[in-house]
């Protein structure tokens, strides 16, 4: 059956490449409007089950009803597939390129006839793009910046395709005959924001031939590269290298401490255990006799959390196995990291107010259902106009609306309250949108920067410092406003913003859409150091986004070093914004 959620981006992505293929913005615009539409039908499109039917919606044509029945019935949009067919694999790979945009590259590929990154770059260097109508110095400059990043950064993928590639295969490895345990390792379990291959480690019960003959037969394979009795390797289709490893079960433990490392801290581990005399590896912890392991006589540790404990250590959560953290395991000073059963409410969602998919009564009610007790409604502020930022009358209106849902919640019996925020920009000057009469009328504010990125180190400083220290800003949202894979952050001396966001008394945002993932986990011991609250956020669009908080927030926040009372959210509503 087609997958109903993805049908949204895949015709989004067939209008951007029908405008890298050059076609009239009127056929490209159609299908942006049939994105929009597929997206507020949800399951209700399943119903329409004839072409005849599909045309019933508004704006859809007897072209575009034929492709949404082909993915209905089929799963594949004929159109897509077709320019992903003709259009040149290089050429498609610079859409993925911040601040170029479809129209843009179209223009590039065309006026210049070139077609790959490597042709981009050079074409980017010479002073070819820069002449060209529309773009200049500063334009190419800022893309040849994202392209040089990215080159770094292209054999990683973001954390939640590794997770769905991950909850793929192993729901297929269960369909195995033979008895196995079976756990994620490497980078993907120490919850990294990218991640290169995954890992995974098994035990079988009998012979291990079975798991690995399934694993390499799983359905998005397209390449194996190697089958054994131990490790098998395979490339899937989404350009992923998976491996298998199989072990003993009395190895079990030192295997999975072993392969999910990291480096540094496996390196932390065997020295640890030299200065006690003893001598660990992937297969086990085992006494050191003339300089060489006694394999005969292994140290007995049927768990993770019992080897650590041999070399008198505390057990490590796989999040805080990084060397920025071995002071914190030497010292037994790690912190009770914050779970999801910690949150208590939701910050940072948005509405059909503004570019969200859903009201604010279909927001809160989804909130209600996966058990919080509040919501922190975030709409746009007035300067982000491309998102419908809401003017101050709209914010009126707005505040009208919840205050009446909250009446609803109570007359209903409902434990369950909408709290007035918004997602205010901070503008090139550092000041928040709006006046500061209409601020004080919300319940809480998230600063956040979109736009102007590119200003000087200094500058941005002072800009961000600045809303800091407005007595209105409660939480900073997204502080570098960096897209993983796609663009590095704004310039920014984070040490500092953290330090002047602990004296203010603002929480930092650990925004958990996928491409986002910051605070950067690597300045959770700073934070942890001053005091920084943070709050773990959805950056909900749509209710089906919420659980964001608990799938990417909480293992960033864990990986961060934060445990619940540093964290705005896991206060009870009457506690949240009591800022002392």
């Amino acid at each position: 059956m087609s997958d109903l959620p993805t049908l949204p981006a895949l015709l989004q992505r067939t209008a951007d490449l029908l405008r890298l293929s050059g076609a009239n913005e009127f056929k490209a615009g159609a299908w942006d409007k049939a994105a929009a539409l597929v997206e507020q039908e949800g399951e209700a499109l399943r119903s329409r089950d004839s072409e005849k039917a599909l045309q019933e919606l508004p704006g859809i044509g007897k072209s575009l009803a034929s492709e949404l029945h082909h993915y209905l019935t089929k799963g594949t949009l004929p159109q897509l597939e077709a320019l992903e067919e003709s259009l040149p694999e290089g050429l498609i790979q610079w859409l993925n390129l911040s601040g170029l945009g479809p129209k843009r590259a179209a223009k590039i590929h065309q006026a210049l006839d070139i077609s790959t990154l490597d042709e981009l770059k050079v074409a980017l260097e010479d002073g070819r793009v820069e002449a060209l109508s529309g773009f200049g110095k500063k334009s190419a400059k800022k893309i040849l910046n994202t392209l040089t990043w990215m080159e770094g950064s292209e054999d990683r993928c973001l954390q939640s395709e590794a997770l769905a590639i991950a909850t793929q295969v192993e729901e297929w490895l269960r369909g195995c005959e033979q008895p196995f345990q079976a756990i994620r390792a490497g980078s993907l379990r120490r919850s990294r924001e990218t991640i290169g291959d995954l890992d995974f480690l098994a035990t079988v019960d009998g012979d291990a031939k079975a798991l690995h003959d399934r694993f390499c037969e799983a359905p998005d394979v397209v390449e194996i590269l190697s089958r054994g009795d131990t490790k098998s390797s395979v490339r899937v289709k989404q350009g992923r290298q998976l491996d298998l490893r199989t072990v003993e079960k009395d190895e079990f433990p030192a295997a999975l401490i072993y392969f999910t490392g990291s480096k540094e801290h496996n390196v932390f581990l065997r020295s640890r255990a030299r200065e006690k005399g003893l001598t660990l590896n992937e297969y086990g912890l085992y006494p050191l006799v003339d300089g060489e392991a006694d394999r005969a006589h292994p140290v007995k540790a049927e768990t993770e959390t019992e080897l650590y404990k041999k070399l008198d250590l505390p057990f490590t959560p796989p999040e805080l196995r990084e060397q920025v953290y071995q002071s914190w395991i030497e010292e037994n000073t790690l912190p009770e990291l914050v779970e999801a059963k910690d949150l208590k409410g939701v910050l940072h969602a948005h509405s059909t107010w503004s570019d969200g998919k859903n009201t604010l009564a279909e927001m809160a009610e989804a909130c209600m259902k996966l058990g919080y007790s509040y919501l922190g409604i975030t709409d746009h502020s007035q300067s982000a106009f491309y998102a419908g930022g809401l003017k101050p009358k709209q914010v009126e209106a707005q505040w009208k609306e919840i205050e009446q849902l909250n009446q609803h919640f109570r007359d209903s019996g409902k434990d369950f309250v909408l709290f007035k925020g918004i997602e205010s920009d901070i503008r090139a000057d550092g000041s928040l949108d709006y006046d500061d009469e209409v601020l004080a009328g919300f319940d809480f504010v998230i600063a956040s920067i979109h736009g102007q990125m590119d200003m000087d180190a200094e500058a941005m400083q002072a800009r961000v410092e600045k809303a800091l220290c407005h007595p209105a800003c409660t939480i900073l949202g997204h502080p570098t406003a960096r897209l993983l894979l796609q663009r590095p952050g704004v310039k920014l001396d984070m040490e500092k913003v953290i330090r002047l966001a602990a004296e203010q008394n603002v929480a930092i945002e650990i925004n958990a859409a996928p491409p986002r993932l910051e605070l950067d986990w690597r300045l959770g011991k700073l934070a942890r150091e001053v005091g920084l609250t943070t709050a773990i956020c959805p950056d909900a669009h749509a209710v089906d986004q919420i659980d964001r908080i608990t799938e990417f927030g909480i293992p960033m926040a864990r990986k961060a070093g934060f445990h619940a009372g540093a964290v705005l959210n896991c206060r009870s509503k009457e506690q949240l914004f009591d800022r002392g």
